[in-house]
């Protein structure tokens, strides 16, 4: 376990370095205290943010230039997992003075190399004001470092052991598995299991000890072993290498793999089931050759492709949503703005399947309308340009008071106000589109998904019905003046990068429902 202290700074370049890192996958910010309102806001979070908080707050002690305090520690491969890096940090924190009651302080979790190891951004200034000593930190933060692995280590020894005698295991070498595959190194000498970690013994136990622990496996190991089974097939199809599945299978189920013999060509393995405290001997669940026949990506991502196409066979409207669920659960990829992601590998979609799943995730958004009889399904189909046979009449419906409140609070504006603007234009403003369809008034909430017929929703028809024989705009002047003041509709599910259901982009002008302009002002 190291401990570095890093360069110092007036404007806490360390937030840059490490929300850079969290931007690019490869950090996740884990402790974010003492930051006010910033503390219950991560949407208000940013560089900028988190540094102006720690400049602000190190203004109170103005002769104080140099007032970052980065600091990371690291260990030996994955030796100490995030969460004990945590407590780690908060020991080493305590020990170099910066424990004090509302010190700011930022911890982020970096696994951008073969070492976990956590960056601390705080402030070396006291909340009361006073510089914290620095006086030979680098000698302290050794000690302090030496004392907290001292004491943390007896503690986590005696728990280790406490804890691998608790499992299930049939042999001496599957006990000593338990140890390997949790940052140990485990051998025997003069008839004692010898436990070793940061290159020093820790513990040992005598063999004839674990010996008498050792038990056959019964009908619980055995069903467990049918569903180990199952889980290393699927997940070896979702990886291409032996890392890959070893790292997946220990994030998704806390299942350890420990093979036996070569390191570019085992004989054996084992599994350590940290879920139901198990180990297993390999050969008993997936022969080593089976377990190792990894396809390429190549393969995978034609498999996926052909999936996609049997899945739209079968649902000819699976949305991006739909078959996501169906990508990570059998391929451990997903589609994203048209291509097929898995892992840090991208590859195109077929453009004819982007576009169906364009369509179709086009489809669930407008039936996101919830229209309740076929007269608004009409309405929508030709708004939006998709098929009425793709949308159904829903009975029950959205709850449409929001927009009926801010129609009916723009008509009494309209009554109050000296201004010629007409009641479709301040409609418009608030992003709600005007329509006369099939002799009836319609208006549409894009924002909200919310379609209201007018006159079924009791509204005021005085101002609208005043219009019918105004002269109705050009639909270019229409769209200069007031199509262009609408929001843009993002895409809830993701296949396209926005869906901005804009219907000029399929047809001069979807404002023509029926022969009819729809959007109607006063001219």
């Amino acid at each position: 376990m190291i401990a570095t202290i890093l360069k110092s700074s007036s404007t806490f370049s360390a937030v840059r370095y490490n929300e850079r890192k969290v931007e690019h996958g490869v950090a996740e910010l884990v402790a974010i205290r003492n930051f006010g309102y910033l503390q219950d806001a991560p949407e208000m979070r940013g560089i900028t943010s988190l540094r102006n908080y720690l400049m602000d707050y190190s203004a109170r002690n103005d002769r104080t230039r140099m007032t970052q305090f980065h600091a990371a520690i690291s260990c030996k491969g994955d030796e100490y997992s995030k969460e004990e890096l945590i407590k780690i940090a908060d020991q080493y924190l305590n020990k170099m003075g910066y424990n004090n009651d509302g010190q700011p302080v930022l911890m982020y979790f970096h696994h951008d190399t073969g070492n976990n190891h956590l960056h601390i951004v705080t402030s070396r200034i006291s909340p009361d004001g006073k510089k914290i000593s620095d006086s030979m930190e680098n000698i302290r933060s050794l000690k302090a470092i030496e004392s907290i692995m001292s004491i943390d280590q007896k503690h986590q020894n005696s728990e280790m052991m406490k804890l691998a005698k608790s499992y299930h295991f049939e042999s001496v070498s599957q006990f000593m598995a338990i140890f390997e595959t949790s940052g140990y190194e485990a051998y025997i000498q003069d008839k004692n299991i010898y436990i070793k970690r940061g290159g020093q013994v820790q513990d040992k136990i005598a063999v004839k000890e674990i010996e008498k622990l050792c038990r056959k496996n019964g009908e619980d190991e055995k069903k467990r072993i049918r569903q180990l089974r199952a889980i290393l097939k699927k997940y070896r199809d979702q990886s291409t290498s032996r890392e890959e599945l070893e790292s997946m299978l220990k994030k998704k189920f806390g299942i350890s793999i420990k093979f036996l013999g070569n390191e570019f060509s085992p004989y054996g393995y084992m599994v350590v089931d940290n879920a139901t405290k198990s180990v297993f001997k390999g050969s008993d669940i997936l022969g080593i050759k089976d377990l190792l026949q990894f396809q390429s990506r190549e393969e995978k991502l034609q498999k996926v492709d052909f999936f996609i196409e049997d899945k739209l066979r079968e649902n000819p409207l699976a949305t991006t949503f739909d078959l996501n669920h169906d990508l990570h659960r059998f391929y451990g990829c997903y589609i994203k703005h048209g291509n097929i992601i898995m892992g840090k590998d991208k590859e195109e979609l077929a453009s004819y399947l982007v576009d169906k799943i364009k369509y179709n995730d086009k489809v669930a958004w407008v039936q996101g309308f919830s229209p309740v009889n076929e007269q608004q399904v009409r309405l929508l189909s030709k708004m939006f340009n998709v098929s009425s046979e793709h949308l159904h009449v829903e009975e029950n419906g959205n709850n449409i008071h929001s927009t009926i409140n801010t129609i009916n609070e723009q008509l009494e504006l309209s009554k109050d106000s000296s201004s010629s603007e007409s009641i479709f234009d301040r409609l418009n403003d608030e992003g709600i589109w005007t329509y006369r369809f099939e002799d009836k008034f319609f208006c549409v909430n894009p924002s909200k998904r919310e379609i209201v017929d007018l006159e079924a929703s009791g509204i005021d028809m005085s101002k609208f019905k005043a219009s019918r024989s105004a002269d109705i705009e050009t639909s270019e002047h229409k769209h200069s003046t007031g199509q262009g003041k609408t929001r843009p509709i993002s895409n809830d599910i993701g296949s396209s990068d926005r869906i901005n259901y804009n219907p000029d982009a399929n047809r001069n002008s979807y404002g023509e429902v029926d022969d009819e302009r729809a959007m109607i002002r006063r001219s």
